[in-house]
């Protein structure tokens, strides 16, 4: 039997993931039943919020070469 993860039985889990209380299975919005969009907009959002949370930070920009110095990537001497 397929489980139809209904949003009743979907919660949300460590690193952004949602998980059906029934199957145990990770779900994603195209996984429940009713289709994500028929959801309204209070629990679409709360879903974005849990998946956005957990993407980790954008690394810092890469430091500039000093003047006069080794080009990067390349030992010096």
């Amino acid at each position: 039997m397929n489980c139809p993860h209904h949003i009743q039985w979907i919660v949300p889990v460590t690193q952004g993931l949602h998980q059906c209380l029934q199957c145990t299975e990770v779900v994603t919005k195209k996984d429940v039943t009713p289709k994500f969009e028929d959801l309204g907009p209070e629990i679409q959002k709360r879903w974005d919020a849990h998946e956005a949370a957990a993407k980790p930070p954008a690394p810092p920009p890469a430091p500039a070469a000093a003047p006069g110095g080794p080009a990067p990537g390349r030992a010096g001497g």
